[in-house]
This record gives structure tokens, sequence and C-alpha cells, in this order.
């Protein structure tokens, strides 16, 4: 994954999913100028792959996380809990944007799950 090849499709899928209504009148919003983080699920590209297919699908988008990985004491930044209406971009095994994903609901016990909904599905 590069960083350009991730700005031009973030430059497409803002337009896209219209993240502002009306830019003319309230100017450019936060949602739209600042890049959502890049991410592949799993270990291997395979298991990327797989949650990539799970789009093609329709079906429901989720990722499961033991509540005590964010516990860990000295990586407070790297795991704090998601929250809803947060946008991220998909990668494929190979590091590709696929989509761009917002974050629908989180629900918190003994794991945390995050679930998404498909903002923009890139053509590629």
């Amino acid at each position: 994954m590069t960083d350009d090849e991730i700005g031009n499709f973030w430059e497409l899928a803002r337009f896209h999913a219209k993240l502002n209504v009306a830019p003319s009148y309230f100017g450019p919003t936060t949602l739209e100028v600042v890049r959502p983080p890049a991410w592949s699920y799993g270990e291997t590209p395979a298991e990327a792959d797989e949650f990539v297919a799970r789009i093609e699908g329709d079906q429901r988008l989720s990722t499961s996380t033991p509540a005590s990985a964010y516990d860990e004491v000295g990586h407070e930044e790297d795991t704090a809990l998601p929250v809803t209406g947060a946008l991220s971009i998909l990668c494929n095994g190979d590091g590709h944007p696929v989509a761009l994903l917002e974050t629908e609901q989180v629900e918190v016990g003994a794991d945390v799950v995050e679930y998404f909904r498909v903002v923009y599905r890139g053509e590629g």
C-alpha cells in the first residue's frame, strides 16, 4: 500500500460518499478533510482477502477483539476503543484500498465487537 494510492482512493471516496452535503454553504468539514486510517484485516493476506470478499456477499462486516487488548499499559494511544461514526479505509491482502467503512455500532463486553457499514466501494 502506498501513500499515493491511499490518497487517490480517499479523494474518490470522499466525493462519492458525499461527506459534506452543502460544501459551498458550510465550507469543508473535518470529516471530509482528514484522511481516515487505512487497515487490512487479519494476520495474512488471505485473511484480508476473505474479509474483503464479505463486502460482495452483502454480509455485515464486523471485527471482534478481546477487551483485554484495550487495557495494555504503554499502548493507550494505539488501543483506544472504537467510536461509532468513525471512518476507515479497508485494504485487501495486497494492501490496495477497496472500501471506505463507517463504524456503525460498537459492543463492549468480554470482546469489543465493531460493526461496519460500507460507505463507498472502490472500482477495482
